[in-house]
């Protein structure tokens, strides 16, 4: 299937995406394309070194932060014709502005389905202010977060995924 195109004609790579809520069972179907400890090459930590371990990560995710000023947002990532492609999240905060975060596996990175993700899910959770964190080295990232109109800032928020070094990125909505 080809994904519809703009006026442009260029096409639109989030036409051919599907999101699934994100639980353990996706474990049996991430854990090959996340799995690789490349993809974990500017992030802190993974989602498991084993299929089990990432099962018992998703499992806690799906349960949800346990705090009544937080909501959990995780979507496995699939192409609706084919394989999984990775995951997005964000912890949405009480006060109206989340932290939104992505990870994609080697194979699918550079056709713009990350960028089509984050921006559904920017769509969804319906804020008004959204936080990112990459590395430095993370040049995809940060021209994701650019190309989605996050701009490069010093955090003013309690970031969970920032890390000395880490850049931070804001998104506001347009008004």
């Amino acid at each position: 299937m080809s994904a519809p195109a703009d006026p442009n004609g260029v096409p639109d790579p989030g036409a051919e995406l599907a999101y699934e809520p994100l639980g353990p069972e996706h474990a049996a179907v991430l854990f090959p394309v996340l799995g690789d400890a490349r993809v974990w090459e500017h992030l802190q930590g993974s989602d498991g070194a084993t299929e089990d371990q990432m099962r018992a990560v998703y499992a806690r995710r799906a349960a949800g932060p346990g705090r009544p000023d937080e909501r959990w947002i995780n979507h496995a990532v699939r192409l609706l014709d084919g394989p999984y492609l990775g995951r997005v999240e964000a912890t949405v905060h009480a006060e109206g502005w989340a932290e939104v975060a992505y990870v994609f596996g080697l194979t699918h990175r550079g056709r713009g389905y990350g960028r089509a993700a984050v921006r559904w899910l920017l769509e969804q959770i319906g804020i008004d202010e959204g936080w990112a964190t990459t590395t430095p080295a993370n040049v995809r990232s940060r021209r994701l977060l650019t190309a989605l109109g996050f701009r490069e800032t010093p955090p003013a928020r309690p970031l969970a995924s920032w890390a000395p070094g880490d850049l931070t990125y804001r998104w506001d909505r347009p008004r």
